[in-house]
C-alpha cells in the first residue's frame, strides 16, 4: 500500500470539520399527539363489580352486567370537558375482555350483559366517532386468567388479541401497554399463586412494530419500543425540569424502561420520547362507592393541568364508570367545571402583535406574539434576551411560553423579569420550556416584560409568548381533624373568611361561626364550611368524623400522632406490632387498617393477628387472617372479630408484609365499637 496516500487520507479525515450534533425532534405523529394536550382514560371491567383495583383472574363473567351502560354519556362528558381523545381498558390484568375475543371464553360473550351478544369496545368506538373523539385502547400484557401465562404459548395468544384490537375497530391514536407484569393470580387453576417472567419475555420490538404497521398514526405507551413514556408517577405532575428526550442506554434496562429516568428525561437525550401524565379523578383507577366523597377538588385538578400540560407533558385523566355503566354525575360535573376553570384562566391573551418586542435578530420576532404555535422566531445566539413593551401598565399572573419543538427542545434555563419603578425585578427563574410551559405567580403590574435565555443547546426557537390575568374562583376550605379532636379549616386564599357548622347544617356568612382557630369537635360530627372573599363564595366543603381518639395512646409512643391523625398521606413505619391503649375498657367488634398510600409503599401488612386485653398482661386472640390482594388493592381493610371483645388494650401484629420486611406501615388505624 502507498503509505503517503494512506497518510493523506487519514489527515483528510482528521481535518474535516465535525458537524454539530443534530437535536432529536418529534415525528409528525408525536407532534400531533402532544398537541392534543388533554385526554381521558376509562377503567371499567369486572373490577368495577368486585371493589378491587387488580383482579386475580378468577372473577366470574356473570358479575359483569352494567344495567344502564351508556358509552355516549362517557364520551359526551369528555367532549364537554375539552378532552381530545379517550383510551379504554379493553383488557386489564385479570384477563377479562370487553370485546368478544375469538381466542378466549373469558369475555363479555359469557356475561349476562346483552345476553352475551355485546361488544363494549365497539360501543365505545362508535360513541367516540359520533362525538369526533379520537380512540385509544389499553391491553394489559399480564393475564391472570390465562393458563399459559409465563410460557411461549401465551405470547401467541397475546399477539392474536393485539391484532384483533388493531384491525377491527378503526383508526387509533394511542395504544397503551401497561408495565405491571407477573404476580399473584389463579391462571385458570384452583390455587392462588405467583408467576414471574423474565425481562425479555415479551418480544416488544415485534409487538410494537405490529402496532406501527397496522396503525401508522398511533403512538405507543409501554414496552421497549415505545415512542411516548410514562411521566413516572400517578399523582398528576411532571417535574419543573422536564425533557422530551432520553438517552437510550439509560432509559432501557434489559428491554424494560428504567423508572428512575422517566421523571425528568435527559437534557442530552438522543431519542424524542415525550411524557404522558396519567392520574385518576378519584383515588382509585376503578369505581369504588367508598370513594364517592374523595373526588379530586377543582383546585387539585387545576393544579394538575398546570403541572402536566404546563410542564411539557400530556395529561391522561382517568374516569371511573360505576356499576350501572355510567360516569357518576358528580364526576361529570367536576370534569366540566375543571375545563371551564382552566380555560377561563387562559382565555384572554394580553399581548398581541401591535406591541413592541425587541431583541437581536429581529426578523420574525413578531411571530412570538401572533398566537400561532406554527410560526416562530429563531435567535442568533444561545442566550438571547427578548423584551415585550406593553405600551401601558398591565396586571398579570400567568405566563405561557412555547418552543418550536419541530427544531428540537433547546432551552435549558431562562429568567423572567418585569419592569417596576425604574428597575428590572426577577419574576421567576426556571429550566425547560419545551412544547408548552405555563408559569403561575402572584399578580404583578408592569409596562414591560423581559425573558432572558441563560442556557440552551442551540439558538432557541420561540413560538409563543402569552400573558394572562387569571380570575381564580374561591376554593372550598379543606377540613381536617387531629388526634385530639380539633378541627382545622384552611383556604388557599389567605384573605378569605371561613364560616362553619359542626352539626351538619349549611353554613351562612355572617350567621354561622367565623373560623379563627382550631375548633374542638370531639365525637361524631358532620363539619361543613364555606369561604367568602368579598362577592366571591366557595362551594361547601363537608367532612364526617366518627368517635374520638383524643385519649388513645400507642406503643411505640410516636405512632399515635400518625396513625390517629385522620390524614391518609402520613404514615407510621415501625416494628411488626402496634399496641393501642384506649384508656378505658370498651366493647370492640373489629378494626380498620389503611396501609401506606404512597406509590412506593412500605410495610403493607398481608397476614395479621389481633389480640385484646383488659389489663395489658393477659391477651386473647380476636382475629387472624390475610388481606387478599392488598398489594394490588391497598385500600382500607376492615377486620370483624369472631365475637365482640371487651378490652382496654389492642395489639395489631404484622405476621407478614408485601415487601417481606419485619416492619409494618400504617396510614390510619381505627377501632370498631359495639353500638349497644
Amino acid at each position: 500500500m502507498n503509505k503517503t496516500f494512506l497518510l493523506s487520507v487519514i489527515l483528510g479525515v482528521l481535518c474535516f470539520p465535525v458537524k454539530a450534533q443534530t437535536l432529536p425532534v418529534p415525528t409528525p405523529v408525536q407532534l400531533q399527539w402532544q398537541q392534543m394536550e388533554t385526554t381521558a382514560f376509562v377503567h371499567f371491567s369486572v373490577n368495577t363489580y368486585t371493589d378491587m383495583e387488580w383482579g386475580y383472574g378468577n372473577e366470574s363473567p356473570a358479575i359483569f352486567n352494567p344495567t344502564k351502560l351508556d358509552c355516549r354519556q362517557w364520551i359526551r362528558t369528555c367532549k364537554e370537558a375539552g378532552l381530545k381523545g379517550v383510551i379504554l381498558t379493553a383488557k386489564h390484568h385479570d384477563g377479562f375482555c370487553l370485546w368478544p375475543s375469538a381466542y378466549t371464553e373469558y369475555s363479555v360473550k359469557n356475561s349476562p350483559w346483552k345476553n352475551g351478544k355485546g361488544d363494549l369496545v365497539r360501543e365505545f368506538v362508535d360513541a367516540c366517532h359520533e362525538y369526533g373523539m379520537k380512540v385509544g385502547l389499553y391491553l394489559s400484557p399480564w393475564d391472570c386468567n390465562h393458563p399459559d401465562y409465563g410460557k411461549p404459548e401465551y405470547i401467541t395468544y397475546f399477539r392474536n388479541q393485539l391484532r384483533e384490537l388493531l384491525t377491527n375497530y378503526g383508526k387509533l391514536y394511542e395504544f397503551w401497554f401497561d408495565g405491571a407484569n407477573g404476580g399473584r393470580g389463579y391462571y385458570s387453576t384452583d390455587s392462588l399463586h405467583t408467576r414471574k417472567i423474565t425481562a425479555d419475555y415479551y418480544p416488544w420490538e415485534s409487538l410494537t412494530e405490529m402496532v406501527y404497521e397496522l396503525q401508522p398514526n398511533c403512538v405507543v405507551h409501554g414496552g421497549s419500543a415505545q415512542n411516548i413514556r410514562w411521566v413516572g408517577n400517578e399523582e398528576g405532575y411532571a417535574l419543573e425540569e422536564h425533557w422530551s428526550t432520553v438517552r437510550k442506554p439509560e432509559f432501557y434496562d434489559k428491554g424494560i424502561p428504567n423508572g428512575k429516568q422517566w421523571m425528568r428525561g435527559h437534557a442530552d437525550g438522543t431519542l424524542w420520547i415525550p411524557s404522558e401524565t396519567d392520574v385518576s379523578i378519584r383515588p382509585g383507577w376503578y369505581y369504588h362507592a367508598s370513594e364517592d366523597h374523595k373526588l379530586k377538588s377543582l383546585s387539585q385538578l387545576t393544579d394538575i393541568y398546570y403541572e402536566s400540560v404546563g410542564r411539557n407533558s400530556l395529561l391522561l385523566l382517568n374516569l371511573t364508570p360505576n356499576q350501572e355503566g355510567l360516569i357518576p354525575e358528580q364526576d361529570s360535573l367536576r370534569l366540566v367545571e375543571w375545563y371551564r376553570r382552566y380555560t377561563s384562566e387562559l382565555k384572554k391573551n394580553l399581548v398581541n402583535q401591535k406591541m413592541k418586542v425587541t431583541g437581536k435578530n429581529r426578523k420574525k420576532l413578531k411571530y412570538t406574539l401572533d398566537g400561532n404555535r406554527g410560526t416562530y422566531w429563531e435567535a442568533d445566539t444561545k442566550t438571547p434576551v427578548l423584551e415585550v413593551d406593553f405600551g401601558k401598565e398591565l396586571t398579570f399572573n400567568r405566563l405561557l411560553l412555547q418552543e418550536f419543538i419541530e427544531k428540537g427542545q433547546r432551552v435549558k434555563q431562562f429568567v423572567v423579569e418585569y419592569f417596576d419603578n425604574g428597575n428590572w425585578q426577577k419574576l421567576d427563574e426556571q429550566t425547560t420550556i419545551g412544547y408548552k410551559r405555563i408559569l403561575r405567580f402572584p399578580e404583578v403590574t408592569a409596562s414591560r416584560l423581559r425573558i432572558r435565555i441563560t442556557d440552551a443547546w442551540e439558538a432557541p426557537c420561540l413560538a409563543e409568548i402569552q400573558v394572562f390575568k387569571a380570575e381564580t374562583p374561591l376554593d372550598a376550605p379543606v377540613i381536617t381533624r387531629n388526634k385530639n379532636g380539633e378541627v382545622k379549616l384552611v383556604c388557599s386564599n389567605k384573605d378569605a373568611s371561613i364560616y362553619y357548622t359542626t352539626d351538619g347544617k349549611e353554613p351562612q356568612p355572617g350567621v354561622s361561626p367565623r373560623y379563627q382557630s382550631p375548633v374542638p369537635a370531639d365525637g361524631d360530627r358532620i363539619i361543613k364550611a364555606i369561604a367568602v372573599d368579598g362577592k366571591k363564595k366557595s362551594t361547601t366543603a363537608t367532612r364526617t368524623f366518627t368517635g374520638s381518639k383524643a385519649h388513645w395512646s400507642t406503643l411505640p409512643d410516636k405512632a399515635g400522632t400518625l396513625v390517629f391523625d385522620e390524614n391518609q398521606h402520613t404514615t407510621w413505619v415501625g416494628k411488626d406490632v402496634l399496641e393501642v391503649d384506649l384508656q378505658s375498657a370498651k366493647e370492640m367488634t373489629g378494626i380498620s387498617y389503611l396501609p401506606d398510600q404512597a406509590r412506593w409503599a412500605s410495610g403493607i401488612v398481608v397476614k395479621y393477628m389481633i389480640e385484646i386485653s383488659l389489663d395489658g398482661i393477659r391477651w386473647e386472640e380476636a382475629a387472624r387472617g390475610e388481606f387478599a390482594n392488598i398489594q394490588n388493592n391497598p385500600v382500607e381493610q376492615q377486620v370483624i372479630f369472631w365475637q365482640t371483645h371487651k378490652g382496654r388494650y389492642i395489639r395489631f401484629h404484622a405476621l407478614s408484609t408485601v415487601d417481606g420486611q419485619k416492619s409494618m406501615g400504617v396510614a390510619e388505624l381505627d377501632i370498631l365499637f359495639s353500638k349497644n
